[in-house]
Parts: C-alpha cells; structure tokens; sequence
C-alpha cells in the first residue's frame, strides 16, 4: 500500500544547496570583513545592489501572487493553487528579509563613529553573511520567472488544443 504523506515533500537536494550556501556565507562573512572594513566604496555598493535587487524581488512576487489566481477548474483546485502561492510567497519573503537585513546593517555599519572596534566588526561579518546569502538566493529568480512564463504559456496551449479539438 502506498505511504500518504501529510504535506510536501522536503528536497534534500534544496536542503543540501541552503546547507552550501550558509557555509559559504559564513566563510564569506568571517573572511571579507577586513577588506569591507578597509574599503570606502564597500557600502555604496552592498546599497545599491540590495536596493535593485528588493526591487526586483517584489515584482517576482507580484508575478508569483498573480501568476495562479482561479486557475483551477474547481475550488478544490483552486484551493490547492492558493496553498502553493503562499509556500512560494514565504520563501521569497525570507529572501526580502536578507535584503532588508543587508540594508539595515549596511546603515549600521555606516554609523560606526562611536562604536567599539569588536561591535563594527561583527556588525560587518553580519552584514557580509546576509550579504552572501543573499546573493546566494538571487540566482533563483530568473529561473522562477522562467518556469512562471513557461507554465503559464502551457497551459494556454493546453487550453486552446482543448477548445479546438473538443477535448477535455
């Protein structure tokens, strides 16, 4: 007899990649602070990136969040649908957060005139492990965009084969 499960399956390929990514963020963090510390253009350019990236991020979720709206045939279907945005939703939404973390400790970082020295440089290990992750995260995007388009001109096909062959 088949095993039912309650919920989605967990990837350990997806496990496995945010396990990389935490160590190399991580890495990136303990072992770039002495050269972000050193560097005067180093905000400007976390700044502007993050900036431009939480930008495009929000579009990407506008896009997940309009992409399904009553695709289904039924409301058991689009039950399932709106299930499916929100698990997209949240992930994109922990990604936001680690831009907005980036952004915030890069303003932290920029005020750090009457710190101790140990308070500025954790501040930046921090700010660089955000940092990292995020640009880890990033990578995913054109592919979600990619898959979002491409299921959505699937299923217009499928929809017009249907209507013209009387199928369905």
């Amino acid at each position: 007899m088949a095993e039912i499960t309650s919920g989605p399956r967990i990837s350990k390929r997806k496990v496995a990649m945010e396990v990389v990514s935490v160590v190399i963020a991580v890495l990136a963090g303990w072992l770039l602070q002495p050269w972000y510390h050193c560097s005067d253009d180093a905000t400007s350019v976390l700044v502007t990136v993050f900036s431009i990236l939480a930008g495009f991020l929000a579009a990407v979720m506008a896009i997940v969040a309009n992409d399904r709206v009553l695709r289904g045939r039924n409301w058991r279907q689009d039950t399932y649908y709106l299930r499916e945005i929100r698990r997209e939703l949240l992930r994109h939404s922990v990604t936001f957060y680690v831009y907005l973390a980036v952004l915030v400790l890069a303003f932290l970082t920029s005020i750090s005139s009457t710190w101790p020295l140990w308070v500025q440089q954790w501040t930046e290990h921090g700010l660089l492990f955000f940092a990292t992750l995020g640009i880890f995260h990033s990578f995913q995007l054109p592919k979600i965009l990619s898959r979002k388009h491409v299921t959505a001109m699937e299923k217009e096909i499928r929809r017009r084969r249907e209507k013209e062959t009387g199928a369905g």
